[in-house]
């Protein structure tokens, strides 16, 4: 099935640097094809500000770990598979492989492939990601958790049943780890925007929201529901 991407953000694979993109005036919006057949429309809001996502490089730890000829070839294995099915260079692979954040004080890898039989599972949750993408809702972001196995989820508090253990979900914040006063606005805005593509094309998509104290976002294709905080529908931003 060919999907319809107009302004797709692309990262070559494994390069140095990936080189974010700026957020434009548009007057057009962008036409999208859902797994199911189904064309959904996502106007492109007027931008106001013009926000340059800073470069991002490859970390040492990562080119440290994929330097093991088993990690790099797992890795090229589940690239290939992505490109395959249409989701490959959305996420740059050193943030796709990601655990969790709480990786070093549980003892495991910062990094980590899926099993294989789990790889198809994150498809749709990819092109979700893909969507946001193309639509210029997501610009300066960063992916902090995809990916855990059973030991690391539990020693990092993740629910029992965590879309992670499935490889279906993703965790990413928006902006810069540590926040200054200038960047709560464009945040706060893009949450709002993630809201509204929730709450308008969510339930085709069978996308969960989750927006947590912390500044992590949490999305999956698992179910058509939303939380915040504490992790129940009634404090999700996207209610109100």
């Amino acid at each position: 099935m060919k999907h319809l991407l107009k302004g797709l953000l692309s990262v070559a694979i494994f390069p140095l640097v990936f080189i974010g993109c700026t957020t434009t005036p548009q007057k057009q919006g962008h036409t999208i094809t859902t797994p199911d057949g189904k064309r959904i429309y996502i106007p492109q809001e007027k931008v106001t500000t013009i926000r340059q996502a800073p470069p991002k490089v490859v970390p040492y730890a990562y080119n440290s770990w994929v330097a093991s000829v088993d990690n790099l070839r797992r890795v090229r294995d589940y690239e290939v598979f992505l490109e395959k099915n249409g989701v490959g260079n959305i996420i740059p692979s050193f943030e796709l492989m990601r655990t969790a954040r709480d990786w070093q004080k549980c003892g495991r890898s910062e990094y980590m492939v899926p099993n294989r039989e789990l790889w198809q599972n994150q498809i749709a949750t990819l092109r979700v990601f893909k969507y946001l993408v193309a639509a210029n809702i997501l610009t300066d972001f960063e992916v902090t958790s995809v990916y855990r196995d059973l030991p690391l989820n539990q020693c990092a508090g993740g629910a029992s049943s965590s879309r992670h253990l499935y490889n279906s979900a993703i965790d990413f914040r928006i902006g810069p780890a540590y926040p200054q006063p200038e960047d709560y606005s464009y945040i706060e805005n893009t949450k709002f925007r993630l809201c509204q593509f929730w709450s308008q094309h969510g339930q085709s998509l069978n996308m969960g929201l989750g927006l947590y104290a912390s500044g992590q976002i949490h999305i999956d294709t698992q179910g058509y529901r939303t939380w915040g905080p504490d992790h129940s529908s009634r404090s999700s931003m996207c209610n109100y």
